[in-house]
């Protein structure tokens, strides 16, 4: 049996493809150095008009490598009150909204629910986010959904619509962290 040992692979142009830190770790661009996954199938209700945390919608994670990217994959069910209710959520690092409109009276967000319909209350909206996060640090980072009433007043729900029957189906909302070497 031989063993090879080395600390670094370089490509013959001089960039490096592989390298192998002193704690064994490979680091090699553009693969995944690791996975964090949350989920949670809890019914929750909320009637802020200021961004507060959504139930279970957070993950943390902690780079390897402070030149990491981390990719972040959001899916949320969402049910709202009823017709002339507006919602926003929107993804941040921390307190630091990372995946949002510019809307400047804060109503941005990666999700943006109007009910607009009579039967809006039977329903619950899937929502998606996927974004890449540079957060320059090896240090453990959180990153959490959040959100908000737009309308003067009303309730919406994670994993449930509005009425919240017992023959109605549950639904799960999760987040993906991975971490991305560079």
């Amino acid at each position: 049996m031989s063993i090879l040992k080395v600390q670094q692979l370089q490509h013959t142009n001089g960039t490096v493809g592989l390298d192998i830190n002193t704690s064994g770790s490979v680091h090699m661009p553009g693969h995944v150095v690791q996975a964090i996954y949350s989920e949670t199938d809890s019914r929750a209700s909320y009637t802020s008009t200021s961004f507060v945390d959504v139930t279970g919608m957070t993950a943390t994670i902690t780079p390897k490598y402070n030149t990491s990217k981390i990719l972040v994959q959001v899916c949320m069910n969402i049910g709202i009150q009823n017709a002339a209710f507006n919602l926003s959520c929107t993804l941040f690092r921390g307190s630091t909204a990372i995946f949002a409109g510019t809307d400047t009276s804060n109503k941005q967000g990666f999700v943006q629910i109007e009910g607009n319909t009579t039967g809006g209350q039977y329903k619950i909206y899937n929502q998606t986010a996927t974004t890449l996060d540079a957060p320059a640090t090896t240090s453990a980072v959180v990153y959490k959904v959040a959100g908000r009433i737009n309308t003067p007043a009303g309730t919406w729900y994670l994993n449930r619509n509005h009425y919240n029957h017992v023959d109605q189906g549950n639904t799960k909302s999760s987040m993906t962290l991975l971490e991305i070497a560079q």
